[in-house]
């Protein structure tokens, strides 16, 4: 009977959402074949492959995006009953993050952790917004970051702009939508712009992985932040009507010390301000 090793899903999350293996490798502190041999591992076991390679870049088969979906699912519930039955683990920093928060912004938090804390791992979880906020609300994570007021503490570090995206290999139904399930900011500014007008709603999804498939199986458009990595299979709709920014947002526990406190600011601003698609930094 086949079985899904979490240290292999982990892997499989963090390639995923930090756009390759060496990436990936990094902020686990694992060494690429590590990494690497996470994911045969769990191709082995599966008996189908997970992840193609598209040149230089790791893309996953269609197969590959529904282990992925229930990778985020399982990690979330093995890591909420841990904490339930352990609580927080002992020595290790936790950053929640929503999906849209990109490669570069991550790799920032994780360099001045690993330099202020070398000996203490880091675990990243990716969330919705709407369970950011949870984990900043329980005082369970020391970095959050997400869209919008994630509560007490919370400081703006940039507004990402939104564009519109639809399948690469077709011309996209600009009025089938597809949106996350509610309360998401991004759904709000779908459903109320002018591009949706005389559409309607087609697709509704819980989690990045399942609105890109669906944007590809439906034919229809969605919009994700700008400066997100070009999605294979989905390609920019530059003609439709623009809309608004959405806000990123940190919260840092008072667990770190201050100094670390600041150095994550101050990475997470810099990396703004040097990759212009992320959008016009503000420091409120």
């Amino acid at each position: 009977m086949a079985t899904l090793d979490i240290t292999c899903l982990r892997s499989l999350v963090s390639v995923a959402s930090f756009g390759g293996v060496r990436r990936a490798a990094e902020a686990l502190h694992l060494s690429q074949a590590g990494v690497s041999g996470h994911l045969r591992r769990l191709e082995a076991e599966l008996g189908f492959p997970v992840v193609t390679r598209q040149g230089r870049n790791i893309a996953f088969t269609s197969r590959g995006e529904d282990v992925l979906r229930e990778a985020y699912r399982l990690l979330g519930e093995h890591d909420d009953a841990l904490h339930r039955l352990l609580g927080a683990a002992s020595g290790e920093l936790l950053v929640v993050s929503t999906e849209h928060a990109t490669e570069a912004l991550l790799r920032a938090v994780a360099r001045v952790l690993s330099r202020d804390h070398p000996d203490r791992p880091v675990r990243f979880r990716f969330h919705r917004s709407a369970r950011v906020r949870e984990f900043v609300h329980d005082h369970s994570a020391d970095v959050a970051l997400g869209i919008g007021d994630l509560g007490h503490g919370t400081r703006h570090i940039t507004d990402l702009p939104l564009t519109w995206v639809g399948p690469s290999d077709r011309a996209p139904d600009t009025g089938a939508l597809v949106t996350f399930t509610a309360p998401c900011t991004v759904r709000d500014h779908i459903l109320t712009s002018e591009a949706a007008a005389g559409g309607s709603l087609v697709r509704e999804c819980a989690d990045l992985v399942s609105l890109l498939s669906a944007v590809k199986a439906t034919g229809g458009i969605t919009a994700l932040p700008q400066a997100r990595r070009r999605e294979p299979g989905l390609t920019r709709l530059d003609s439709l009507p623009p809309l608004p920014s959405i806000p990123l947002t940190l919260v840092t526990s008072n667990r770190l010390a201050a100094r670390t406190r600041d150095g994550i600011i101050a990475a997470l601003l810099t990396t703004t301000r040097r990759d212009d698609s992320l959008g016009a930094t503000t420091d409120r």
